[in-house]
């Protein structure tokens, strides 16, 4: 069965003892960044893989936030070579980043182009590719649907989809991407979206361990299994709690949690963990017991 991150989410409770935990590693640099990394996933945040990518450069100590860039040089690997989660990255890059020329031309009227085209003309357009992208029309019936549209519409607005089709082919052709280039292009954020600012300075047990781990290392200094390493022996060292209770990804869900409980905006949300959908920090808000109870007492007087 499928366990989602959401459901792998520490409560205030065990969160802390899961900083208990990581304060009892013996070893002094492993201790500091597990807690680190709890800290900043737990509460900033942060994805596993935006942790071991980070460095120095991503503090902005005057505006007191973590600026993460929308891409960096990655050698963190062997030889000075990409780490092992930017080789697989690069290997996703290429085998997704390959599209087809109903699904370009469905991206760029999603996007706002081709403005020229009557209203219900490209809402039309865009349900029909839609149903294309969601295998629900092969692409000879979706040729079909697209004659049967623009066949009501003006004869202008044929010479506008032979337009759009003609950008869709160059579009096409601008993303194939090989291995190397994927490479090239590591690291870089899961989504534009990820590629933002974060601010520290509202707890200060997270802005003190990042000023403190920041004067030690110029950049986190290991590599994303041992990320992974630093959580689990931290979970084992755990009153409570076990080292299956959670992991990185639940770290970040514990974090959006945490702020969903005490009433941010779903707008705020989606800006502190980068997620591409508002939908995502709705989620998050609606499943909020602190929320329902919040607004329970607003109603009835309490």
């Amino acid at each position: 069965m499928t366990t989602h991150s959401k459901e792998l989410a520490l409560n205030d409770r065990e969160f802390e003892l899961l900083l208990e935990g990581a304060r009892a590693i013996d070893d002094e640099w492993e201790r500091q960044q597990a807690r680190f990394g709890v800290l900043v996933a737990g509460r900033l945040g942060l994805r596993a893989g935006e942790i071991t990518h980070m460095s120095k450069s991503w503090i902005n100590t005057r505006k007191r936030r973590i600026e993460i860039p929308s891409e960096r040089n990655c050698e963190k690997g062997r030889d000075g070579g990409i780490c092992g989660h930017c080789e697989q990255a690069a290997k996703q890059m290429v085998e997704y980043n390959a599209i087809n020329v109903p699904e370009a031309r469905l991206n760029l009227l999603q996007d706002g182009e081709f403005q020229a085209l009557r209203p219900d003309t490209k809402r039309q357009l865009i349900v029909a590719h839609r149903r294309y992208d969601e295998d629900e029309l092969t692409e000879d019936a979706l040729d079909d649907q697209v004659h049967t549209i623009l066949e009501a519409s003006a004869s202008s607005e044929w010479d506008i989809y032979e337009t759009l089709t003609g950008e869709a082919e160059s579009l096409v052709d601008e993303q194939d991407l090989t291995l190397e280039e994927a490479r090239s292009q590591m690291w870089r954020p899961k989504t534009s979206a990820a590629a933002r600012s974060v601010p520290f300075d509202w707890r200060a047990r997270v802005e003190i361990m990042i000023e403190r781990f920041f004067e030690r290392f110029d950049e986190w200094p290991v590599s994303q299994s041992v990320l992974g390493r630093r959580v689990k022996k931290s979970l084992r060292n755990a009153h409570e709690i076990d080292e299956e209770t959670t992991h990185c990804h639940g770290l970040r869900a514990t974090a959006a949690t945490h702020h969903a409980g005490r009433g941010i905006s779903t707008l705020t949300l989606q800006s502190l963990m980068g997620w591409a959908q508002a939908s995502t920090a709705r989620a998050y808000v609606r499943a909020s017991p602190e929320n329902t109870q919040r607004e329970l007492h607003q109603a009835n007087g309490r």
